[in-house]
C-alpha cells in the first residue's frame, strides 16, 4: 500500500541543508496498525505528512497504492486526502461553533450527494465511535475524549483505506487515551491501515509494529 524509497526532506536554515527526514525507506502493507515512534523533532510528523500527501518530499520516491505521488497533481492529492485518508490530530481540529454532525459531515461536503445521505453517513460514523448521541450538540460543549471520537468520525465518515493519528491521545488522560487506542485498534480490525505517530511506548504498543525514527532517520 505505501512504499517510501530513499526519502528526503530538507529544509534551508541559512546557508545549511537541515534534514528533516534521511534518506527514509519503509513499506506498510494494507492493514496493518503500525506506529512511528520518536521524540519531538525527531522527523515522524514530516513523514506523516509526506504519507498523507499534505507535504512534498526533497527527494525519493512515494508510492501509494502503487501510484508515484510525485508525479500527480495538486488537484489528485488533494481528492486522495478527502477520499483514501483520515486524518486525527492531536488537537481536534474542530470548528468549535458548530454541532458535532456538521464537523463530522466535512470531508462530504466537498463531493456529491444529498442532505439526508451526508447525515446518513456521519450519523452511521458517529455510531461506530460511540458518540450518536451527542450529534446536535456544539464542539465546544464536550469532554476532550468526545472530542477526539468526534474527529475519529470525521476522518472515517468517507470509510477512508488509511488513518494517520499523529499524537491522538496528546491531550487526554491516560484513561481516555486508551479508550481511543482501543477505538483505532477496533477500525483496524474493519479493514483500514493505521498509523499512529507518537513519543509514548504505551500507546506505541497498541500497533502490531513499531518503527522508530531519530534524528530523521528510521532506527
Amino acid at each position: 500500500m505505501i512504499k517510501l524509497s530513499n526519502i528526503n526532506k530538507i529544509y534551508k536554515v541559512g546557508n545549511t541543508d537541515f534534514y528533516a527526514l534521511n534518506d527514509v525507506s519503509l513499506e506498510i502493507k494494507k492493514g496493518e496498525f503500525v506506529a512511528i515512534r520518536g521524540a519531538s523533532g525527531s522527523g515522524k510528523t514530516s513523514l506523516l505528512n509526506i504519507i498523507g500527501c499534505l507535504d512534498n518530499c526533497s527527494s525519493g520516491t512515494y508510492l501509494l497504492n502503487d501510484k508515484d505521488v510525485s508525479k500527480i497533481s495538486d488537484g489528485q492529492k488533494s481528492k486522495i486526502r478527502n477520499e483514501q485518508i483520515g486524518f486525527v490530530l492531536q488537537d481536534f481540529a474542530l470548528i468549535d461553533s458548530q454541532s458535532v454532525i456538521y464537523n463530522v459531515k466535512l470531508p462530504l461536503l466537498f463531493g456529491r450527494g444529498s442532505f439526508s445521505t451526508l447525515n446518513r453517513k456521519a450519523r452511521k460514523a458517529l455510531k461506530l465511535v460511540g458518540i450518536s448521541e451527542q450529534a446536535k450538540k456544539k464542539a465546544n460543549q464536550l469532554s476532550g475524549g468526545q472530542r477526539q471520537r468526534v474527529a475519529i468520525a470525521r476522518a472515517i465518515v468517507n470509510w477512508p483505506s488509511l488513518i494517520l493519528a499523529d499524537e491522538p491521545t496528546g491531550q487526554l488522560d491516560s484513561k481516555t487515551g486508551m479508550q481511543i487506542m482501543e477505538l483505532l485498534e477496533a477500525l483496524n480490525e474493519q479493514g483500514m491501515t493505521v498509523i499512529v505517530v507518537t513519543h509514548d511506548d504505551k500507546i506505541a504498543s497498541y500497533a502490531s509494529r513499531i518503527i522508530t525514527i531519530s534524528d530523521g532517520k528510521i532506527v
